[in-house]
């Protein structure tokens, strides 16, 4: 079972798994081995943390940072796959306004985790990985089914963690991070919703 697309929102390993058996398109490092940038990213802020007084909350705050970054990598390049192949307009049009959106949110994250002096990972992870492979092997109606049914589920993962963030977050500025965005998420999701039912009506 991947860690992408869990089903709820917890303070530790609390995002996104999907379960999907497929080869990884290839690695996320510059060396050539099969680094895992979100277990990279992971591994770097826990050296950090260990190395300090660090609470639960703390750690938590990390995370989140991490797996908000790695799934919205994720929305950008399934965004540009609906632009690019699916089928319907309406699919297409949520993509091309999805990938802008995820890019602000994405720049967002990048300056405050660089703030906060934490790593976030620049490249999908291998989950994220897989599930983007098992999306593009989709065609005709069935990529626009499949596509929308995978953002809604990533971008529920998203409205609840930034719910929870917005409250439960150790630091403040990552509170208020969470806070700012949650309600632009959430319109989001509720687009996701409306394209999904749409791209269910195809044959």
């Amino acid at each position: 079972m991947h860690r992408f697309l869990h089903s709820t929102f917890r303070p530790r390993r609390f995002f996104w798994q999907l379960a999907v058996a497929l080869p990884l398109l290839g690695s996320c490092s510059g060396n050539g081995s099969n680094a895992d940038a979100v277990d990279n990213a992971m591994a770097q802020n826990e050296k950090k943390i260990d190395t300090a007084d660090i609470t639960k909350k703390q750690e938590a705050d990390a995370e989140f940072l991490v797996k908000s970054t790695s799934n919205a990598l994720l929305e950008v390049e399934l965004g540009k796959l609906a632009q690019a192949r699916a089928t319907s307009p309406a699919v297409r049009s949520y993509g091309a306004r999805l990938v802008p959106q995820r890019l602000e949110l994405l720049g967002t994250l990048r300056t405050l985790a660089a703030a906060k002096g934490l790593t976030v990972p620049a490249a999908l992870g291998g989950d994220e990985q897989a599930a983007y492979h098992e999306a593009s092997t989709q065609t005709g109606t069935q990529l626009d089914k499949y596509l929308m049914a995978l953002l809604v589920k990533a971008q529920k993962q998203d409205e609840d963690a930034f719910d929870d963030m917005s409250d439960d977050a150790y630091d403040g500025d990552i509170r208020g991070f969470a806070a700012k965005f949650h309600a632009p998420v959430q319109e989001q999701l509720d687009a996701a919703k409306d394209a999904a039912d749409v791209a269910e009506k195809l044959p």
